[in-house]
């Protein structure tokens, strides 16, 4: 079992220079991964920092951990933006990024304030997969036929390409079935407050996956039973760390060994 965290990037942890020296201290006290959150804002409406801007600075201040986003909201960015942005992560971390992807939420209006044409859960996840679809040659710096057969961006260190994970939720089949649709190398569950073997194996049966084909990460809540949860199939835990935390609440909880 691997252990990460994820963070919020808003109020004080909206400074990628504070997040970087907390990821600093996690890689210290043992955590495997540091992942972000891709937003605006939240209810509080205070605004997020840039999930690759500070995904930049915690690749240079750390060596080891894998870094990511969890998750990025593929239906209102443009594909070849986040490739070109994913690939230079991966290069510029040796080899440590994860794209984390979802459909986004428009619960506090990231879409609809600005007339986003994906304004429901439908046309997002039409959205999200056709910009798999795209990504999946554009990480592997290969030719796309959509743009004219053109390379659009540079592979990155991780072949055959940086690994892609998809958001979904405990005891929805979505998600699990877009991992095993596209081929995709993992599953980031949300909307448990205490994990237990049974989401794990729920979430595996409804893509028709099997414990080990995937990365399963377990994201938010609290996990009693690690082990359990591992031989289920999970292979992440990854607690959160809210809007709202402040720098020196985020340190001490980076600073606190995961096991």
């Amino acid at each position: 079992m691997r252990w990460g965290l994820s963070i919020s990037l808003s109020e004080e942890l909206a400074n990628p220079n504070v997040v970087a020296e907390v990821a600093v201290i996690a890689e210290e006290a043992g955590w495997d991964g540091v992942f972000v959150w891709d937003h605006l804002w939240n209810r509080t409406l205070a605004p997020f920092a840039d999930p690759f801007v500070t995904l930049a600075a915690i690749a240079i201040a750390t060596e080891r951990i894998r870094v990511g986003t969890l998750v990025t909201a593929l239906p209102r960015r443009r594909p070849q933006l986040v490739a070109q942005a994913t690939t230079s992560l991966d290069r510029l971390s040796g080899g440590r990024m994860l794209l984390g992807l979802g459909l986004g939420v428009d619960s506090h209006g990231e879409f609809s304030v600005f007339d986003e044409p994906a304004a429901d859960d439908r046309s997002r996840a039409r959205a999200l997969d056709a910009g798999i679809d795209l990504l999946k040659q554009m990480l592997a710096g290969r030719p796309v036929a959509e743009a004219d057969d053109r390379i659009t961006t540079l592979a990155g260190v991780q072949q055959p390409r940086v690994p892609i994970w998809i958001a979904g939720k405990a005891r929805y089949k979505a998600g699990p079935r877009r991992v095993r649709r596209h081929a995709l190398e993992g599953l980031a569950l949300v909307g448990a407050d205490t994990w237990s073997p049974d989401h794990v194996t729920t979430a595996l049966q409804a893509g028709g996956l099997s414990a080990g084909q995937i990365d399963l990460a377990l994201v938010g809540g609290v996990h009693p039973d690690p082990q359990a949860l591992n031989e289920a199939g999970a292979t992440w835990c990854i607690p959160e760390i809210p809007p709202g935390t402040t720098a020196s609440d985020a340190t001490r909880i980076a600073g606190t060994p995961p096991r």
